[in-house]
């Protein structure tokens, strides 16, 4: 382990920790990104700025940290893992809709690159902590809920497929080379610097900006499909409870909530947050979303709670509260400028 992993867990603390960040400018890796620096860690972070994607340049405006703009497997990234003790890597794309228009790129930025940056990793910090950002998408449809590691996994679309190969490029390495990384398989996250303007990336920012927009919010189905919502807060604390644990070293876990909601349940919520006159409709389904529904899906994360002790603490109304009260503060995130 790299010098600031080498006490005891219960001493491990951030303060001084050199940690790269990949997908920095983004929605979960800009919060981490703050949290690292207000812990007091040197941050350093890589984003490829994907356009229609979650990174921007304001998501950090207000930090002392100067990107790197590049793919995380350019050679160029190496050189801010040397002397990393932890790596966060959050980069990524998350379309399902978009990972069946353009199969190769999304197998591009979530498994190619990744296997490039692996191998920088290898070479220029092989000691290094590091926590890889999965998803639940790779399960596919549950064939029992809730859905703990020992599921199947068998995707339903390209997203889940590179995704899923992204998450066991970490784990060969982690195996053949003695690295000290662990996958988070993460659920429906949502909160603060997520992009709303987007259709594409999710149904929770599409919620969220239509109910602030006093927008109708469409339904597909009959909107019983069930979730469980995750806010960045919490994928953060996972993610910083990881790293400083070395019981998590190899591991793949859930991080998703131990509470469930339908998407009809969740519209009614923020709807009721809001003072936005925004509606609620039902659609059926188009074609190209429903070839590729999970269906109802509910993450169970006992393993992550039993081996590293965290928890969802969130509870999805007070987290849309806090979410909402934010962008109110922050209106830029509603456009797509």
């Amino acid at each position: 382990m790299a010098s600031v992993l080498s006490v005891e867990p219960t001493a491990i603390s951030l303060q001084g920790a050199v940690c790269l960040v990949t997908g920095g400018l983004g929605f979960i890796g800009s919060n981490l990104v703050h949290r690292l620096i207000a812990e007091g860690a040197t941050v350093r972070v890589v984003d490829a700025l994907v356009a229609d994607h979650g990174g921007d340049r304001r998501n950090l405006a207000v930090t002392q940290v100067e990107p790197l703009i590049a793919e995380i497997g350019d050679p160029a990234v190496g050189d801010l893992l040397r002397g990393a003790d932890m790596v966060f890597n959050f980069a990524g794309q998350v379309s399902h809709t978009s990972s069946m228009t353009d199969p190769e790129r999304d197998l591009h930025l979530n498994a190619v690159t990744h296997s490039r940056f692996l191998e920088l990793l290898r070479r220029a910090a092989p000691k290094a902590r590091v926590v890889h950002a999965s998803t639940r998408q790779v399960y596919g449809r549950a064939i029992r809920l809730p859905v703990d590691e020992t599921h199947p996994a068998n995707p339903v679309d390209v997203n889940g497929v590179a995704k899923l190969a992204g998450e066991q490029l970490h784990m060969v390495y982690a195996r053949a080379y003695d690295m000290a990384i662990t996958s988070l398989r993460l659920t429906n996250v949502y909160g603060p610097r997520q992009r709303l303007s987007s259709d594409e990336l999710g149904f929770l920012p599409v919620f969220i900006r239509l109910a602030l927009t006093g927008g109708m919010i469409k339904l597909f189905g009959d909107g019983s499909q069930r979730r469980d919502c995750l806010h960045v807060d919490d994928v953060v604390d996972a993610a910083l409870a990881v790293a400083m644990d070395p019981a998590g070293i190899g591991r793949v876990y859930n991080v998703g909530h131990d509470v469930d909601h339908s998407l009809a349940e969740i519209a009614s919520m923020l709807i009721q947050l809001t003072d936005k006159n925004c509606t609620v409709s039902v659609t059926p389904w188009p074609e190209h979303h429903e070839r590729i529904d999970i269906g109802s899906f509910q993450s169970d994360s006992g393993l992550i709670a039993a081996e590293i002790g965290w928890k969802a603490s969130t509870d999805l109304r007070d987290g849309l509260r806090s979410t909402l009260a934010f962008y109110r503060e922050y209106p830029w995130y509603l456009s797509s400028t």
